[in-house]
This record gives structure tokens, sequence and C-alpha cells, in this order.
């Protein structure tokens, strides 16, 4: 785990963490090739002995003592199934209820006067949502208008129909479970600012925006300054010139979504256990999964009483936030991860393979490659020959006419082998059908590896 360095008092923040150690300096250069999380787990299984290759952003293969672990974001040996119902907020729904874990209240109607019924019937404040759908996209909160039911209907509606639920009062965290156990808590607030006394806004949030870019996982989630965050303002009877008084909160945005400028802190000592509880019977309640990102509604309203509802579960949770809270402590989620789907792919009877390990190649061979999908117009010879010069493979790649992508790879057989594996990626745009890869004797007339005209 890192150390962090907390800074004096700042904006009225006197607990914002500063990430100036080399993990940090490390982080934030790997930020262009690789997403946090996994180049977090890569980095400890590379620590622990393991062999990585990358095969995307977000992909790698990690080989120890001859077991190969997969990753794709922080998935690994995960069950498909479970998500599957992790995606689907129905099934999740379903999942949950037969878990009897406490969640808000909830219907899937089919039409826009269906979703303004059931809101009447709770007669509190509703969610509407698609049923399938990622980042919030297409959800609408805290809705009591019919108006604003019905128009947020059309904004969720699919052909499987739209997801209603009852919204619980509370705050929401960011529960990270595996085997049974909540490992830590991100709790979230709204983007806002701290007045001194002698700065405007805009130079507070520019303030601010410069200790964001000091943390791996904010640097990228600055505080837009946006017409959203205007209208705010002006409902506080401020500008971006105004100047706040010395330890007044100014409230930039209402979402507690960090990639809005929302501060995130650890959380993991001081949620109830009820709530870790709850997310811990959410991940089980889901079959096969043995790691989640958990949101939990926490209500303390009541201190005697706390309650916890379940909001989402979450397959593939960014932990860089853990890792990298604003303020509070650094949670290590990486090396439990890495170690826990290693161990579970090494008591397989047979492991995961994308190319063959237990083989006696020739020390060289050349292959002829078509590739085929939305490979055209999309950067995809330029990636493909960045890729062969890093792993020092001569030879060539064109378009060509039929719309597909030639290319001919000569080198270390085991760095071929890997490139193709690269191939079913590619770049960010590209959208890879079918790859096909023969042999190839025909000399190369040039060294290195080149681009050719079309054909």
């Amino acid at each position: 785990m890192m150390n962090s360095v907390v800074l004096p008092k700042c904006m009225g923040d006197e607990s914002l963490n500063s990430y100036t150690d080399e993990l940090s300096d490390l982080a934030r250069n790997a930020h262009e090739a690789h997403l946090l999380g996994p180049w977090l787990i890569a980095r400890v299984a590379e620590s622990e002995g393991a062999e990585v290759t990358w095969f995307s952003k977000a992909m790698f293969i990690a080989t120890l003592n001859d077991v190969q672990v997969f990753f794709w974001d922080v998935r690994s040996n995960e069950s498909a199934v479970g998500g599957k119902i992790a995606t689907h907020k129905l099934f999740t729904h379903r999942f949950l209820d037969r878990g009897n874990v406490s969640k808000p209240r909830y219907k899937v109607v089919h039409s826009a006067e269906g979703a303004a019924n059931f809101a009447a019937k709770l007669a509190k404040p509703v969610v509407v949502k698609p049923i399938k759908g990622t980042r919030g996209r297409g959800v609408s909160l805290g809705l009591s208008d019919k108006s604003e039911i019905v128009d947020a209907y059309h904004k969720a509606k699919s052909s499987i129909g739209v997801l209603v639920e009852e919204q619980v009062s509370g705050i929401e965290y960011r529960f990270f479970v595996l085997g049974g156990q909540v490992l830590s808590v991100l709790g979230k607030n709204p983007a806002h600012v701290i007045g001194d006394g002698t700065r405007s806004v805009s130079k507070l949030v520019d303030a601010k925006n410069e200790l964001r870019a000091l943390n791996p996982r904010l640097m990228t989630s600055l505080i837009p300054k946006d017409e959203w965050v205007e209208q705010n303002l002006s409902k506080q009877a401020l500008t971006w010139e105004s100047i706040p008084a010395e330890g007044q909160e100014v409230v930039l945005r209402h979402e507690a979504n960090i990639s809005l400028g929302a501060d995130s802190f650890d959380a993991t000592d001081s949620v109830p256990e009820i709530a870790k509880q709850v997310a811990v019977e959410a991940v089980t309640s889901i079959p096969g999964l043995d790691w989640a990102g958990v949101d939990v509604m926490v209500d303390t309203s009541d201190e005697s009483e706390p309650a916890a509802y379940i909001i989402e579960v979450n397959t593939g949770p960014g932990i860089g936030g853990h890792h990298f809270p604003m303020r509070g402590a650094p949670r290590d989620l990486a090396t439990p991860i890495w170690r826990r789907a290693y161990e579970k792919q090494k008591a397989l009877a047979t492991t995961f393979s994308i190319t063959p390990i237990h083989t006696s190649p020739p020390v060289s061979c050349q292959r002829l490659v078509s590739i085929e999908g939305k490979v055209q117009g999309v950067g995809y010879r330029k990636w493909l020959r960045r890729e062969a010069a890093v792993m020092n493979i001569q030879g060539w790649v064109r378009n060509r006419q039929n719309g597909t992508v030639q290319a001919v790879f000569k080198g270390d057989r085991t760095k071929v082998e890997q490139l193709l594996g690269k191939l079913h990626f590619g770049p960010k745009a590209a959208s890879v059908a079918k790859v096909s890869a023969t042999s190839h004797s025909r000399s190369l007339k040039h060294s290195g590896f080149i681009i050719l005209k079309t054909r």
C-alpha cells in the first residue's frame, strides 16, 4: 500500500491527500497506455514473479508457474452468468429478491402511464432507468411530477421495458466485496469548493483541479467549468468571479459523480456493519460472483437502526478510486484481486491459454495474416506498425480493396503469436470480426515494419 502525504489546510479542506510518491508518478504516466485498475493488478502480478502480456489498455494475461490468468479490466475467472445477470437490472432485482437482500421497491413498466401510476402508488420520488445499461446512461433521479416521469420514461424506453424504482434516502457508497468480505468502501461528495475570503470561485476551482491532477484516479476527472455549474452558482447568487467568505461551501454540482468533479473519500471504517452485511449478501446472491463493486444507499437518520439498500452490482468496478482516494486511507485492492484470481485459476484442472506455451517451435517464423471487420479508416495499420516495432517484428501491412487488412509478420515465434492475439482487438475505433493466419515463405525485401499501398 502506498504512503500518502497529508496537506496543510488548503481551501478549507484540511485532509486532502497529496499523491507525489513513486507509485503515483508511475500510475499517472501509465494512463495513456493502460487503464488504471488493470495496470495496478498487473503491477502486483509482475512483483510476484508473473510475466505479463498486454492485449489492449484493459486486457492482459499474467503467467506464473505455468498458470495463466486472464484479466479484462478487473474481471478475471468470474462467472459469465453472474456477469450477465449484473448488467441486466431486472435480473439483478430478481436474484436479490431470491436472496432476500434489502433494496428499493421496483416495477417493470411498458408505458409512460404505467410508470406514472407506479410512482403514484408509492407516493414517493422515483428513479426511472433502462433495464440494461451502464454509467448512468438514461437514468433519471428524484422524480415526483407526472410530466417529469413521462419524459424520463421516454428517455429510458426500450423494447424490454423500463425500470421504475422507489428512491431511497441516504448517502451512496461504493463497497468492494471479495471472497465474502468488504475490503474497501469509497464515499463521494458532490463537486464543491470552500471559500477562503480572498479567491474567486473560478480560482478556487482551478486550485482544486491542480490537486486533482496529482491524483492518478482524479487526474482525468477535473471539475468542469460548464453551464451546469453556472446554473448552480446562480441559484446561490454567485458567479465565477464571486469571492466566497472564509469557510463558505459553494456547491458546484449535485451529482456524487467522480467523473464530474466529486471528491472521493475512504469510508471503510465509518459505515455501519449492516451496510457491509447487505453488500456481501448482494454479491453472494448472484451465481458465480466472487468479487464485485456494490453501490449501497446508507441511511443513518435513525442512528439506533441504520438502513442500507442495494442500488447496483457492478462486475467491472474501477479500483483506482480505492487506491487513490482524495481523502483518507488508501486501500490496496489489486493485491487481493490478483492473488485470489491466481489461486482460483491454479485450482482448475486446465488453464486458460491464448497462446500455446508447452511446445518447442522453431526460433523464427513467418505468417501471412488477414483481418476482417471494421478495420479500415480506424488507424489499424498505424496501430499495427507501432505494436510490431515494440515487439521487434518485421514485415508489412496494407489495406485490401475488399475491405480487409493484410499483413506479414516475421520474427521470434513467441512474439509473432502474441501479436496475432492482439490483432483481435486493435485500436479503440476498430471492430475485428475475424483473424486468419497461414505460413508464409516469400522473402521480405526490406527491414523493419512498413505500411504498403492498398491493393
